[in-house]
């Protein structure tokens, strides 16, 4: 059993409690092996750093972007990049928190989402970022694209989480927020995470359970199999998984059309899912925990290392080679801070950073 303080995270759980496809939009299409490997293993990589790491994403096991809040330092942002012999920290030339990454390069470009509507867009070819920001005052928790000009952002303002959800939709030049008053003329739930299969199959998820599908026409809300937080949402061609909770987790899968929920007993609560092409999909958690679930089973992986009481992990990314980089930190102060990234493969990582 994992030691936790139930009364501390409870009191702490607040907007920082928060909780992604390729040429065919299914996820991935690099041919993920099953990292289940007999020879993985867990390994710490960072710990420590000043800023939490929020969301990962990246090209191959050697070359990864994490990105995350600001420490407040003077360098903005916690932005690294790692080529597979070390990390680097990147400057953005912006100020805040920036939640999450698409899960894939979208044509020469990764997005980046953040605080009070930041954007960035990052060329990686010229190491250069550009602001992109939506017109909004929401935080922009989570984003997803088919391309670089059909990309969704979602969010809302986490101290009115019944209806500030928010999305907008970027094609390449503006943002135009989506309607939703189809769903709750009222306002919708605050939105966390979106990921689609494709520019006509979109999931978003967020608060009181929340489940939003694009068909490409409108937005519906589906059924939800609970009321509590969902915070991120990741598939392939075959599977939609999505994870939230509070302090104690849930795992909610697509199957035979509606969504399920499959939580393994004893799951913490979980931050982020992955879901590779091929082996099994990943969601992670409070004080490092880590659940691994094939087609029909969820199980909570018992060899992952215990995090410090207050450093959890927040994403999850797979790499080609069948590796799982998870990234958090402290993400219950502001500014969030204890950044770590973790490893999950057959590979010892660099351990060196700079520029940091």
């Amino acid at each position: 059993m994992r030691a936790r303080s139930a009364a501390l995270l409870l009191s702490s759980l607040t907007a920082w409690i928060v909780g992604c496809p390729p040429a065919d939009n299914t996820g991935d299409d690099d041919g993920h092996d099953d990292v289940h490997a007999e020879e993985a293993h867990w390994h710490q990589v960072l710990s420590g750093l000043p800023g939490a790491l929020l969301s990962a994403s990246g090209w191959s096991a050697s070359d990864i972007l994490a990105v995350g809040a600001d420490p407040q330092d003077g360098s903005g942002p916690m932005v690294l990049r790692y080529d597979g012999a070390s990390w680097r920290r990147l400057d953005t030339g912006a100020t805040g928190d920036l939640w999450w990454i698409t899960d894939r390069q979208l044509g020469d470009s990764f997005f980046i989402a953040g605080e009070r509507g930041l954007v960035l867009e990052y060329e990686p070819d010229t190491d250069t970022f550009t602001g992109r920001d939506a017109p909004t005052d929401a935080t922009l928790f989570g984003i997803w694209g088919s391309s670089a000009t059909n990309v969704i952002a979602v969010g809302g303002d986490p101290e009115d989480p019944d209806t500030s959800g928010e999305i907008w939709r970027y094609d390449g030049a503006n943002w135009t927020a989506e309607d939703l008053a189809g769903i709750n003329p009222d306002g919708v739930p605050v939105l966390w995470k979106a990921w689609g299969r494709g520019a006509n199959e979109v999931y978003v998820v967020g608060e009181r359970g929340t489940i939003l599908r694009y068909d490409g026409a409108a937005w519906t809300q589906l059924a939800s199999p609970t009321t509590r937080t969902i915070f991120t949402v990741h598939g392939n061609s075959e599977r939609v998984v999505a994870c939230g909770g509070r302090t104690s987790g849930v795992i909610v899968e697509l199957r035979n059309g509606a969504f399920e929920d499959v939580t393994p007993a004893g799951a913490l609560q979980m931050n982020g899912t992955y879901v590779p092409s091929m082996g099994d999909a990943v969601t992670v958690g409070l004080e490092g925990a880590v659940a691994f679930g094939d087609a029909s089973t969820w199980a909570v992986d018992e060899t992952s290392p215990t995090l410090d009481l207050n450093v959890s992990y927040h994403a999850a990314w797979g790499d080609p080679a069948g590796g799982i980089w998870a990234v958090g930190g402290n993400i219950f102060v502001d500014p969030a801070d204890a950044g770590v990234i973790a490893y999950y493969g057959t590979t010892d990582p660099a351990t060196t950073l700079t520029g940091g």
